[in-house]
């Protein structure tokens, strides 16, 4: 609470805290399994809706007994306490009965990217393969096309480390026939007949090639009913739990290194961070619609949007696949009360035909996070939203994957345009000096300072896999913190607004970090490129960041023409990228700009602003691959 006695530390004085209700204030944490934590939440509304699923309601009953049902085939399977599932599935039902079913037993339910990241198939299997080497799991769980792309290339290396069996999903598999016609009246809607037609195809070609897939594989491929029949005849036991007991591992893209940065989250902060959002003045209610559109592997989707969805009692309408250009066909057909996701979707509403005259009263809560937005964009977006009657004021906040996603929240009197608004009830923020990490205090005559953003909270990952140290911690007041990298200003009511990334970094439209230097040592491998600059450039139609590389070429490769400069680019992007296993495919820039010098800044460095100020010149050398949220289509370079 906040105190009486100013120190001019924030993270002592906590002036942000005048902001909460103090009655809905609750210190008192409960410690339980995230499978407990909810059944707890849900008591007495057993008949409300929890997932809907292309029209086909679950309730919070039978949600129960699909996760029970779930936990029992689980442990057949050999699952216990500390038994560790890698997950390559997308937001469908089954998921959500796997994720409480393992976490009931004491499981730990281990999230990458269910998209494979090459268009080259063996390239991402391989990546995989190094991911499971890596994080050690006993069982694997795949939709069909992430196995077929991703694991079945590595069966046998799969077989060598001792994974014998892999559970498969599919997309339709829980869908009923009226759940089934919505989904192809929905890819006629909108996508066309051309999509209508594709998905028509590839259901069957899916089933085709799974068949023939399970009579050649070397490893025995589970299906969901038989898997469940297994479990039938038993007792799973009692519910595990124990403080700080690992329940998930999540993934991060805003890493140090090109890999997927593992984080493991414990019930504990899961559950905390649950626990603060019903004191967090969000305007959510018991039976909204919200949508569950963010993936599994990143916090913000696991815990913000589930966990967090399922504990307001919402009704979390599930969508496993779509394009951002889609959001505004999305929201007009389901009619959320909340949506949450990235920046780009909600600009891409001003430019929607769908909800151009759409009353969109229902929507009270939009919130986006994962990166900053242009504070006109998000002034055309509240101006959009308040024309189509909405009551809703663009929301948003701070945090990572390692805050287990929100650590703070802008809204009412603390919703500035460029702010991310003030810590969680329960959070704690101070700021470090970026270079020396000393800890800043307001002055008497100051009103606001600059820094970077430190984060102590008890939704705050450990830090620690398998006994390797992979976010540090440090001890500041006595209280653990991690480090950010995030500099920003904070005023004395502890009102923050997001400045800039103190490693140059940035995140693309859809959310994934980029860290320019590693982008740029890969270049740099290449004997013709004499220097090179990655840098963000805005990207009307993704209504967001994409990457700009710009290429100073050496004497003896000059590429005088744009044909010598296209014929290169592609050979960069095959040879450096595509054909990398230790390269994603969102690292591609998909523009490449040629340059015979670059800028300088009066001290002699390099000068990235410049490069950022200039924008694009129409003469670059484009680069588009087709992406959707869990597929890649074919790269083009032109």
């Amino acid at each position: 609470m906040q105190t009486t006695n100013m120190t001019g530390y924030p993270s002592i004085d906590k002036p942000w805290m005048k902001y909460y209700d103090e009655s809905k204030l609750d210190f008192n944490f409960p410690k339980k399994n995230v499978y407990d934590y909810l059944k707890k939440q849900a008591k007495g509304y057993e008949d409300h809706t929890a997932i809907t699923y292309f029209g086909m309601e679950i309730t919070y009953a039978r949600l129960f007994e699909h996760i029970d049902e779930a936990a029992r085939a689980l442990y057949a399977l050999g699952v216990r306490q500390g038994t560790r599932i890698m997950y390559l599935i997308p937001n469908i039902p089954e998921a959500v009965f796997l994720f409480y079913g393992g976490a009931k037993l004491g499981g730990v339910s281990d999230y990458i990217d269910p998209r494979p990241d090459s268009i080259d198939f063996l390239t991402s299997a391989k990546k995989v393969l190094s991911l499971i080497r890596e994080e050690k799991p006993q069982f694997i769980v795949a939709l069909d096309q992430c196995y077929l792309a991703m694991l079945q290339p590595v069966e046998k290396e799969l077989r060598q480390i001792g994974l014998q069996q892999v559970l498969i999903l599919s997309a339709d598999h829980f869908m009923n026939g009226g759940a089934k016609l919505n989904y192809l009246s929905e890819k006629l809607s909108f996508g066309g007949i051309s999509d209508f037609r594709a998905a028509i195809q590839k259901a069957g070609g899916m089933k085709k090639r799974m068949q023939e897939a399970a009579e050649k594989s070397e490893i025995e491929l589970l299906n969901y009913d038989r898997f469940i029949e297994n479990g039938k005849k038993t007792e799973a036991g009692d519910t595990v739990y124990f403080e700080n007991m690992p329940v998930a591992i999540v993934h991060s893209s805003g890493t140090s290194s090109p890999k997927p940065k593992p984080i493991p989250l414990s019930h504990d902060n899961m559950n905390f961070y649950v626990h603060q959002t019903f004191a967090a003045n969000m305007p959510v209610d018991v039976g909204d619609r919200a949508l569950h559109m963010m993936p599994f592997f990143a916090a913000y989707g696991l815990v913000d949007v589930l966990h967090s969805g399922l504990c307001h009692i919402n009704n979390l309408i599930s969508i496993p696949e779509f394009d951002a250009s889609q959001i505004g066909k999305i929201i007009k057909k389901h009619k959320p009360q909340t949506v949450m996701g990235v920046p780009a979707w909600f600009s891409s509403l001003l430019e929607d035909k769908a909800v151009a005259k759409e009353d969109l009263s229902y929507l009270t809560m939009i919130t986006y996070g994962g990166d900053a937005m242009n504070p006109s964009e998000e002034t055309k977006v509240n101006v959009f939203l308040s024309a189509r009657h909405s009551p809703a004021v663009l929301t948003k906040g701070h945090g990572m994957s390692e805050t287990c996603g929100c650590s703070s929240f802008a809204i009412g009197e603390y919703n500035n345009l460029g702010g991310i608004g003030i810590p969680m009830p329960y959070t704690t923020y101070a700021l470090v000096d970026p270079e020396t990490k000393e800890l800043l205090k307001f002055s008497e005559s100051e009103d606001e300072m600059e820094g970077e953003i430190i984060v102590s909270s008890n939704a705050v990952t450990c830090g620690v896999l398998d006994g390797k140290e992979i976010v540090p911690h440090a001890v500041y007041n006595g209280e653990d913190y991690i480090f950010t990298k995030d500099i920003v200003r904070m005023d004395k009511n502890g009102i923050m607004t997001f400045l800039s990334r103190s490693n140059r970094s940035f995140t693309r439209y859809d959310g994934y970090k980029i860290r320019p230097y590693l982008i740029e040592n890969l270049l740099k491998q290449c004997a013709d490129i004499e220097e090179c600059i990655i840098s963000p450039y805005e990207d009307k139609k993704k209504h967001g960041n994409m990457i700009l590389a710009t290429l100073v070429l050496s004497k003896e490769r000059k590429a005088a023409d744009r044909s010598a400069q296209k014929e290169f680019v592609e050979k960069i992007v095959q040879d450096y990228f595509i054909k990398n296993p230790d390269v994603i495919s969102w690292q591609i820039p998909s523009r490449f700009r040629f340059r015979e010098t670059l800028p300088i800044t009066p001290n002699g460095k390099l000068d990235y602003n410049a490069i950022i100020r200039e924008g694009l010149n129409g003469k670059e050398i484009c680069v588009d691959l087709d992406e959707t949220a869990i597929s890649l289509g074919k790269i083009t370079v032109k």
